[in-house]
């Protein structure tokens, strides 16, 4: 398939569905994931003590009790690989720092492809440098235990990502959903070794709502083993004013989102009135 083929498939899919799957054999996340692993089984204390502006630990939330997370914010940013690898081995541990960066970069590499092809599509090419000045990137671990029969099965409850893209890498167990338009909610059957890309709230509003956000969620069974899952997500740099282009805005599609910032959005989508306005929570910001 040429890039122009390519390129119109991918605007279709996010259109419609808000995702699309893509195999892309140049990093081993898996081989990632278990370096990684070992650190949910430190300690929590340890864990929670290690928490920081680059470093982040989430678990043992009475509301999503099946969930922990270990966040890397600012990834590809100079150092951050290895100063984590520093905070859980004492002594470094040079592979885990390598294979970070290195699926860091080669993801970011993608993100960026599929980015273009989006603003090829609509005739914004002129933003793709000052998209990718203005863009973070932040490297997430999931890991969801199973329920007790007494549990409920909601892993992470449903939500539309707040960022500008998502590509998310899932470790053999099943469980992300997809909302559809009618309210049912399908499961995502990943093929081995492939990559599952949605849109989040920020790239929805920059195209001025001609891309579809998706609402997802886990969901687990107490049948189900330990699901692992490895997130790269793409958010704009604290500060950055996120601006719809004019040339989406038109009689057919007015402008829908007026400018905000991605990061102070996130803040307001936490509060209670953020709450309060649900899944559309930036025509409420």
């Amino acid at each position: 398939m040429n890039w122009n083929s390519l390129r119109d498939e991918v605007f279709k899919a996010f259109q419609e569905y808000g995702c699309f799957e893509v195999m892309f054999d140049k990093v081993k996340p898996r081989a990632l994931h278990e370096e990684m692993k070992e650190i949910f089984n430190f300690p929590l204390e340890f864990k929670m003590s290690k928490s920081s502006t680059m470093f982040g630990y989430l678990g043992q939330n009475p509301a999503l009790p099946l969930y922990e997370r270990l966040t890397i914010q600012d990834v590809l940013s100079h150092g951050v690989a290895k100063k984590i690898a520093n905070l859980f081995w004492p002594d470094g541990n040079p592979i885990v720092c390598d294979m970070v960066l290195s699926y860091s970069k080669q993801l970011s590499m993608l993100e960026k492809t599929i980015r273009r092809m989006v603003m090829e599509i609509l005739g914004v090419e002129k933003y793709i440098e000052e998209q990718n000045e203005s863009s973070n990137y932040v490297l997430i671990f999931n890991k969801y235990r199973k329920p007790t029969r007494d549990e409920s099965g909601i892993g992470l409850a449903p939500h539309t990502d707040k960022n500008i893209l998502t590509i998310l890498f899932q470790i053999q167990v099943n469980g992300l959903q997809i909302q559809r338009d009618n309210g049912q909610c399908v499961d995502v059957e990943f093929s081995p070794n492939s990559f599952l890309v949605l849109v989040g709230d920020v790239f929805k509003a920059w195209t001025n709502g001609r891309l579809h956000a998706p609402i997802h969620r886990v969901l687990m069974s107490d049948k189900d083993e330990e699901r692992f899952s490895i997130g790269f997500f793409t958010f704009p740099k604290e500060g950055y004013l996120v601006n719809v282009p004019k040339d989406p805005v038109d009689e057919d599609q007015p402008l829908l989102y007026k400018p905000f910032d991605g990061i102070k959005h996130i803040q307001f989508y936490k509060s209670e009135a953020g709450q309060r306005a649900g899944h559309d929570s930036l025509k409420a910001y």
